[in-house]
C-alpha cells in the first residue's frame, strides 16, 4: 500500500491510499488531484498580484516611508474617514499595525513600524510604483534593508490592478455644474448640491481626474489604458499652487464605458466605488433626457432619485 500526502500552502488537504498503482483510473484521479491543487494555487497567486497591484496604486497616492535619525523605518496611510474600509483591508492584509483618527481632520492614518511587516511591504510594492516622490522614499528603504530594487515596466501590463488604486487615493469623481438659478444656487449643505445638480438641466458634466504634479506618472496611466486625456494647470501663487499640476481626465461615454469594464475586474475600494456604478446610468438619463421633463413626471423622479443618490457619501 502506498501512502500520497499533498499540501497546500503547507497544509494537508487529502491523503489518498493506493492498492494498485498504474491502473488508468489511478493515474486520472491523481492527475485530478493535482490540477485542482495548481489550480488552486494560481488563483491564490493571481489574488495577491491584484492586491499588490491595487496597493501600489494606493501609495503612490496617499502612502508615506519615513525614516528617522536611527535609519528606523515606518509607513504610513492617510484616507478620508468614508475610506475607512481600505485601511482595515491594508491592516488585515499585511497582519498588523495601528490605525487612529487625525486631529482637526476628517481622516484616518494606519501606521506600522514592525521590520517583518516593512520587508512585507517592500516585496508588494518593489518594480510597481510610479510616483518620483515615492520612488525616492522606496530606494531609501530598500538601502536600509539591503534589498535589491527592480525597476518598474514603462507601460503596465493591462488589465491591471494599479489605476483603482490610483483613483482610490487621488482620483476624484464627480458632476460640475456651470450653471444654476438664484435659489438652488444659495441652498447649504447635501440638499443644496441635490438641488443645484437635479435643477441643473444641461448644465453638468461627469468627469473622473487624477492630479499629480508629475506629468510621466499620469502619461503612464494614458499610454497603458489607452483612454483619458491630460491637461495642464499653470502654477499660481495666488491660489496657492506654486507648481504646474497636470490633470489626467475623461468626460466622454466611451471613456467612463473603457473604465467601467476595467472597474468590473479590478474593482475600487473606496466609496468612489459607488459613484462608478452610477457614471453608465447618468449619461444614459441623459441620452433620455429625463433630467429636462417636467418634475411630475416619472422619468424626472428617476433622475432626482439619481441626484440623491450620488450624494449618498458627502465626499
Amino acid at each position: 500500500m502506498l501512502k500520497f500526502l499533498f499540501e497546500s500552502n503547507n497544509q494537508q488537504v487529502t491523503k489518498v491510499f493506493i492498492k494498485r498503482l498504474g491502473t488508468s483510473e489511478t493515474i486520472r484521479f491523481l492527475t485530478k488531484i493535482i490540477n485542482i491543487i495548481m489550480n488552486k494555487k494560481k488563483d491564490v497567486l493571481k489574488k495577491n498580484i491584484i492586491w499588490d497591484e491595487w496597493f501600489a496604486g494606493v501609495v503612490d497616492g496617499d502612502g508615506y516611508f519615513y525614516i528617522n535619525k536611527n535609519k528606523e523605518i515606518s509607513f504610513e496611510l492617510t484616507t478620508s474617514v468614508f475610506d475607512l474600509n481600505i485601511l482595515h483591508t491594508i491592516k488585515n492584509k499585511l497582519g498588523g499595525g495601528s490605525i487612529k483618527p487625525r486631529s482637526g481632520s476628517n481622516s484616518f492614518r494606519y501606521r506600522v513600524k514592525a521590520r517583518l511587516i516593512i520587508e512585507n511591504i517592500v516585496d508588494r510594492l518593489n518594480g510597481r510604483l510610479y510616483n518620483p516622490v515615492r520612488i525616492s522614499q522606496f530606494e531609501k528603504v530598500c538601502d536600509i534593508l539591503n534589498i535589491s530594487i527592480k525597476k518598474s515596466p514603462s507601460i503596465l501590463e493591462t488589465p491591471n490592478g494599479y489605476l483603482a488604486g490610483l483613483i482610490d487615493s487621488d482620483g476624484t469623481i464627480s458632476i460640475s455644474i456651470s450653471k444654476t438659478n438664484a435659489v438652488t444656487s444659495q441652498k447649504p449643505g447635501k440638499e443644496g448640491k441635490i438641488a443645484r445638480l437635479s435643477q441643473s438641466r444641461g448644465f453638468n458634466q461627469m468627469y473622473v481626474k487624477i492630479t499629480s504634479v508629475y506629468k510621466e506618472l499620469l502619461l503612464i496611466i494614458t499610454k497603458s489604458y489607452n483612454f483619458g486625456t491630460i491637461y495642464i494647470e499653470k502654477k499660481s501663487f495666488k491660489n496657492r499652487k506654486p507648481k504646474d499640476q497636470y490633470h489626467w481626465i475623461i468626460r466622454s461615454y466611451e471613456d467612463f464605458y473603457l473604465l467601467y469594464e476595467n472597474l468590473k475586474k479590478y474593482p475600487l475600494k473606496s466609496s468612489k466605488m459607488h459613484r462608478i456604478r452610477l457614471s453608465l446610468k447618468y449619461f444614459n438619463y441623459k441620452q433620455l433626457q429625463f433630467h429636462l421633463k417636467h418634475p411630475n413626471t416619472i422619468e424626472y423622479k428617476i433622475w432626482l432619485d439619481f441626484c440623491n443618490l450620488w450624494f449618498k457619501y458627502n465626499f
